[in-house]
C-alpha cells in the first residue's frame, strides 16, 4: 500500500469513531422508545379494562320505568360472565305523598324474580355488584302500598337508577398478554426493518465507485452538520478548496496526492521529499491539460434545486419523477 492509501486509511479510521458513538446513541434512543411504547400499551389496556358501559334505567323528574331489559353481550363467543354495578336513588314525589316501600327485582328465569333491594322511599339505596351471564336480564321497580304493588309508581316516588356493565373486565388478563406481545412485536419489527434498510444502503454503497463513495460521505457529513449535528472540521473541507483556473485536473490530483503523502510522512517521521513517479510518467504521456469547458458564463440547470439533486447528478442516478 502506498503512502496515499495509508493516509486515506488513517482518515477513514478517525472518521469511523463518530458513527460508532452515533450508533450507540441511536440504539439507546430506540430502546427507550420501545420501553415507553410497552408502558403506554399496558396503561391504555388498564384504562379500557375498567371502562363501564352505563345503561340509564330511571332519572329524577321523569316517569318511573318499572320494567327495564338489560342485554348482556357475549363477547368473542366465550360465554364470560360480566360484572354489573347497580346505582339507585329514590325520594318522595312531594311532601304531600306518604312514605312507601320500594322493591327492585331481577328476573333470573322467565317468571322467577330475585329481590335485590327493598326499602322506604326515603332510604339510601345500595346494591352489591352482580355477576351476570350473557343474555337478556329484566329489572323490575315496584312501589308497595298496604301490601299491594301500585300500578303507577310515579305518583309516589321519583327514581334514579343506572346499570353499569364492565364489559372488558372478564378479559383483563388476556388483554395484558396481548399488549405485551404487541409491544414485543413492535420492538422486533422496528429492529428488523432498520436492519433491512441498513443492508440495502450498504449494498448500494458497496457497488458504488470509490470516488463517488467519497463524495457521498463528504456530502452526508456536511448535510449532518447543517441539520444541527456535529460541526464539520475545517480539514474536512480542504478537498473543496478552490484551485487556480490555470491548473488542470491532473495537476490538482497530483497536488492532492503530494499533500496526502506529506501528511503521512510527517506522521511516520519521514521528512524526505516525496515525488510521485507514476504521476510524472502520466503527465508526460497525457501532455499539458487545458481549462476548456471550465470557463465562461455559468448556465442554470433546472434539474438541480436541492443538495439531493446535485448528488444524483454526481452519482449518475435517474431523477425521481414527480
Amino acid at each position: 500500500m502506498n503512502l496515499v492509501h495509508e493516509a486515506m486509511a488513517r482518515e477513514a479510521t478517525q472518521e469511523g469513531k463518530k458513527p460508532q458513538k452515533e450508533k450507540k446513541k441511536n440504539l439507546r434512543t430506540r430502546f427507550i422508545a420501545t420501553f415507553l411504547t410497552w408502558i403506554l400499551l399496558n396503561l391504555i389496556w388498564m384504562y379500557f379494562s375498567h371502562a363501564i358501559a352505563v345503561n340509564e334505567v330511571n332519572k329524577h323528574d321523569r316517569e318511573v320505568n318499572g320494567k327495564y331489559v338489560l342485554d348482556v353481550p357475549n363477547l368473542f363467543g366465550l360465554d364470560r360472565e360480566t360484572p354489573i354495578d347497580v346505582k339507585c336513588d329514590f325520594k318522595k314525589k312531594n311532601s304531600t305523598v306518604p312514605t312507601v316501600t320500594v322493591r327492585i327485582h331481577h328476573e333470573v328465569n322467565e317468571g322467577e324474580l330475585l329481590l335485590i333491594w327493598e326499602g322506604n322511599s326515603t332510604d339510601d339505596c345500595y346494591v352489591d355488584q352482580m355477576i351476570l351471564p350473557p343474555g337478556k336480564h329484566t329489572f323490575h321497580t315496584t312501589v308497595i302500598i298496604d301490601g299491594e304493588a301500585d300500578v303507577y309508581p310515579s305518583n309516589y316516588i321519583s327514581a334514579e337508577m343506572e346499570l353499569g356493565m364492565h364489559l372488558w373486565e372478564p378479559f383483563r388478563t388476556e388483554g395484558f398478554v396481548v399488549a405485551n406481545l404487541l409491544g414485543l412485536f413492535l420492538g422486533i419489527a422496528d429492529r428488523a426493518i432498520r436492519e433491512i434498510m441498513r443492508r440495502r444502503k450498504e449494498s448500494r454503497v458497496r457497488n458504488m465507485p470509490l470516488h463517488k463513495r467519497r463524495q457521498k460521505e463528504e456530502w452526508e457529513q456536511i448535510a449532518h452538520s447543517m441539520s444541527g449535528g456535529n460541526p464539520v472540521d475545517v480539514d474536512d473541507l480542504i478537498g473543496f478548496e478552490l484551485q487556480p483556473e490555470s491548473e488542470s485536473a491532473e495537476i490538482q490530483r497530483k497536488r492532492m496526492r503530494e499533500k496526502f503523502a506529506a501528511q503521512a510522512a510527517e506522521a511516520d517521521g519521514d521528512t524526505e521529499a516525496f515525488a510521485d513517479e507514476d504521476a510524472v510518467e502520466q503527465d508526460d504521456e497525457l501532455g499539458q491539460g487545458t481549462t476548456e469547458g471550465l470557463t465562461g458564463k455559468v448556465e442554470h440547470d433546472q434539474n438541480i434545486r436541492t443538495v439531493s439533486d446535485l448528488w444524483r447528478q454526481l452519482s449518475g442516478e435517474e431523477p425521481e419523477k414527480k
